[in-house]
């Protein structure tokens, strides 16, 4: 069997857990429902597996931790988010990590990072949607930053949120986050490691404020 072999029945497990968390509710803004449904209608589209994008997990002991299903945080996870994020071990190595350049930040560069699971720099290549992961070690803030495209947070481990420099809120573990097109937004990590999904359907050519760069 092959690499790709061994690596797409993770892919769609992921894709399958992740479509039954990706469900509307009442509290939901019609917006945000919408999102939500491009991004459902998406996965559905299989892209190509990159076998070569892959780039060194500064973070691996991190997501070790975060895996352990019996440790503080996945014992209190859905059984969808915890297979989630064994799914997301079982493709780190195949997965092109990156962190984010900030100038002045050594807390941030040191304590957060990055990969495209499916995206245009993704381990599946795909132009219409990005699925994303980020991990994040205790206590650090993930600076504001804003994005042209809509996007769903799922949150997988303890942590805050917010928009626009307003105040932090806890979605709990299992919820949804959604950010507006171009709306200033920001999360930080509590006590524990932080494992977030984020999704952003793409309805136009995206230049990622963060491409994938080699980290040692």
């Amino acid at each position: 069997m092959n690499q790709s072999q061994n690596i797409q029945p993770i892919v769609a497990s992921l894709r399958q857990h992740l479509g039954a968390l990706l469900t509307p509710n009442d509290t939901m803004s019609d917006q945000c429902q919408l999102t939500l449904g491009k991004v459902n209608e998406r996965l559905q589209t299989l892209g190509e597996l990159d076998l070569q994008a892959h780039q060194t997990n500064p973070l691996a002991d991190v997501l070790q931790q975060l895996e352990q299903v019996n440790g503080v945080i996945n014992a209190a996870l859905p059984k969808h988010c915890q297979s989630i994020v064994r799914n997301v071990s079982s493709l780190a190595q195949f997965l092109p990590w990156y962190q984010r350049s900030v100038a002045n930040n050594s807390d941030f560069m040191a304590g957060h990072c990055n990969a495209q699971i499916i995206g245009p720099q993704g381990l599946e290549v795909r132009h219409d949607i990005i699925v994303g992961v980020t991990l994040m070690r205790p206590n650090i803030v993930y600076p504001d930053h804003q994005h042209d495209p809509e996007e769903l947070y799922l949150v997988l481990g303890h942590g805050r949120w917010r928009q626009d420099q307003g105040a932090w809120h806890t979605p709990g573990l299992g919820g949804l986050v959604y950010n507006p097109s171009n709306v200033m937004h920001g999360m930080k990590s509590l006590d524990h490691p932080l494992i977030a999904l984020w999704c952003l359907p793409l309805d136009k050519p995206f230049t990622s404020f963060s491409q994938p760069q080699p980290t040692p």
